[in-house]
């Protein structure tokens, strides 16, 4: 009980927590403000178009583009309450961090997703409609955000059943809370369970994904096209990644420092801002969409 307590987040923490929420939110701030520059058009653009929302890759770009916007909206939040409050009660951070954790979940799962779809539409181009009927790619949408929420469901009622005692901490960081938890065997094996199985899993199908293309086509690993695609995924898929590390029990005790926190935070708050969008403005058909827009708009009807 004793570790749940403000006297041993010393240990863990370098810096005021009230300055380190404040350069969070700076930068969470700045990373939303140009996530929703740079994402408004395509969602405009897609979302005006039934046949363009009817191709699975631009219905799961939508869906992961808003689920983006969402995950920065989450941690501006948080640090928004943690700057005003000076603290958070232990529930509080656990249904915080879950909420993160959540949408890198569909991220992750969207980010897989894509790699099949591009690879059915490459390798069986006759047969994709037969692969792909617009049953199953609504399908694949639903299941990415209910496995997200059954799963952070699950996780959220193990953490709070858990919960030893309700106080006030001044930062959220998974290796205090873990120490206001009892009785947490449970937890641990889930999001063990959990790690193991949804990370390799959606990196392996990615790159399965391309080296299946690449192995059919001889000059694909030659194309600049292709070489950009394959670089955005694995840094896509890492960004992806930095909250579900960060946030994860397994994280040894010595790398739970401000510094990496802050910079990781950074790291990621910003690429994910430019990186799922690469995909969008890549796209020769959403290119012409966004050119023929003004063009449209500036036609006065006689």
């Amino acid at each position: 009980m004793e570790m749940c307590n403000k006297t041993a987040l010393r240990v863990f923490t370098q810096m005021n927590s009230h300055l380190f929420y404040e350069i969070q939110l700076s930068t969470l701030c700045l990373s939303y403000a140009v996530n929703m520059l740079l994402s408004a058009p395509l969602l405009l653009a897609m979302t005006r178009s039934p046949s363009m929302l009817g191709k699975l890759r631009f219905l799961l770009l939508t869906h992961l583009l808003c689920c983006d916007n969402l995950q920065l909206l989450v941690l501006s939040t948080g640090a928004v309450l943690f700057t005003h409050w000076h603290g958070m009660r232990v529930s509080q951070c656990v249904i915080l961090a879950a909420a993160s954790q959540g949408c890198s979940i569909v991220q992750i799962l969207l980010s897989a997703a894509l790699a099949v779809d591009r690879c059915v539409a490459i390798k069986w181009p006759l047969r994709y409609e037969l692969l792909m009927p617009p049953s199953r790619r609504r399908a694949v949408v639903a299941c990415s955000w209910a496995a997200s929420l059954l799963t952070v469901s699950v996780g959220l009622y193990l953490a709070l059943s858990s919960v030893q005692i309700n106080s006030t901490l001044p930062r959220c960081r998974t290796l205090v809370i873990a120490h206001c938890l009892t009785g947490a065997l449970g937890l641990w094996i889930f999001c063990t369970v959990v790690s193991a199985l949804l990370l390799p899993g959606c990196y392996l199908t990615t790159l399965g994904c391309f080296l299946l293309l690449a192995w059919d086509v001889r000059g694909l690993l030659r194309s600049r096209r292709a070489a950009l695609t394959l670089a955005l995924q694995a840094v896509q898929m890492l960004f992806y990644s930095v909250p579900l590390l960060l946030n994860s029990h397994l994280l040894p005790s010595r790398l739970q420092c401000d510094a990496l926190d802050i910079a990781a935070g950074n790291f990621y708050s910003l690429g994910v801002s430019l990186i799922p969008l690469v995909y969008g403005y890549h796209s020769r058909e959403l290119q012409r969409r966004l050119v023929q827009a003004p063009l449209r708009n500036n036609i006065i009807p006689e």
